[in-house]
């Protein structure tokens, strides 16, 4: 596997080959997301041909974040949900940059690396873990900084997780899980059951002041509550705005003994997406036609984050379109399917429409897809 940084020659040979050669061209994938490694598989299986591909990513592994609660919960090892990047990115014969995103010039066509490297493209595929801003969580909830355990960026959190659940092997603790879509109540049920015992931790579930998963159908809604009760998860439909290593203080002037909070909100794109223009100004969101392209720079697809897996077939077509001409594919972005959300205990919920279920069996069908699936996109 090439890898590209400040000090390896082969940056300056690989940019060096595209300006004598500038008939070839450049494809620079940003972020080690699933749909960008599924490109580099079509590539691994159909070849590059006369292009020069660059995978941008701050480490060498991709971490399965439908998989991350159940590790937590104990079901999966780490090994089985972090898997490295080498193997995949060799057979699809693109170059490894182990650097973050400083800056992103799309007039430009240029990719400002934490390494020092400014990254030329041709086409740009942007596939990037959401980022919680530290900044704007301690301004909210002055003390997070010091005190709460964030799940993103995931590589921190699945590192730090093992000495929260070691610490809770020599004592109780108070655990606040704060966030109101499905990652956070998946979470919170997954930490209350790795938790439980031998001392009887607790964990408390705080989504803000709207209904749990609103979004949601109403089917899957009972079946959480129902859960979080048989787990004696605590849910406060109130907001954090404050914490001190010791408690939590709430808006509505409580305060909640805590000496173990995880935020599981705030997911937000990367400032320099938003800094490059490439964001809605209202919804914060990636502006982007049925192709993946950004409406402002054609030259940019963008993932969105909840991007159903057939969507990495299409990007890696219109990729190739962009790059070599042909004819452009829509995306499928539906999101009205099945969710199947793991519950601790060896259980999950699902739901579809008015329909649910809930049990081992669902979770046994949960455990075999998720393998299958992760297994798939590294197998060439």
């Amino acid at each position: 596997m090439q890898r590209l940084n400040a000090e390896h020659p082969l940056i300056a040979d690989t940019l060096l080959s595209m300006t004598v050669n500038p008939s070839r061209k450049h494809l620079v994938l940003l972020g080690a997301g699933r749909t960008n490694l599924q490109v580099l598989k079509g590539l691994a299986r159909q070849g590059t041909g006369d292009l020069n591909v660059t995978l941008v990513a701050p480490h060498p592994y991709y971490i399965d974040n439908i998989m991350l609660p159940g590790y937590v919960a104990g079901d999966y090892v780490l090994e089985d949900i972090r898997i490295p990047l080498d193997a995949l990115i060799e057979a699809s014969g693109a170059a490894f940059a182990p650097a973050h995103v400083q800056a992103l010039d799309p007039a430009g066509r240029r990719v400002q690396l934490s390494s020092g490297d400014a990254l030329p493209y041709d086409v740009l595929s942007i596939d990037v873990e959401p980022v919680m801003d530290r900044d704007q969580a301690e301004a909210t909830m002055p003390g997070a900084r010091r005190n709460a355990l964030f799940v993103r960026p995931l590589e921190s959190f699945v590192q730090l997780w093992p000495q929260l659940h070691a610490l809770s092997r020599e004592r109780a603790l108070q655990v606040a899980v704060l966030g109101n879509g499905i990652p956070g109540v998946e979470l919170a049920m997954a930490v209350a059951h790795a938790l439980g015992h031998p001392h009887g931790s607790r964990v408390t579930l705080i989504t803000g002041e709207s209904a749990l998963l609103a979004d949601q159908p109403p089917s899957l809604q009972r079946r959480v509550l129902d859960r979080l009760k048989q787990l004696n998860i605590t849910l406060l439909h109130d907001r954090c705005v404050g914490m001190d290593g010791r408690a939590l203080q709430l808006e509505s002037g409580a305060s909640l003994v805590c000496n173990a909070p995880l935020v599981a909100q705030g997911d937000t794109p990367p400032a320099w997406l938003a800094q490059a223009g490439l964001l809605d100004e209202e919804s914060a969101l990636p502006l982007v036609n049925e192709r993946l392209q950004s409406e402002h720079h054609r030259q940019v697809f963008i993932v969105p984050a909840e991007a159903p897996p057939e969507v990495g077939p299409v990007l890696e077509a219109n990729l190739r379109t962009a790059l070599l001409g042909g004819s452009f594919k829509k995306a499928p972005l539906d999101t009205s399917r099945l969710r199947v959300v793991g519950s601790g205990d060896g259980r999950a919920l699902a739901a579809w429409g008015p329909l649910s279920l809930e049990g081992r069996e669902v979770w046994n069908w949960k455990d075999r897809r998720d393998r299958r699936h992760l297994a798939s996109l590294f197998r060439i």
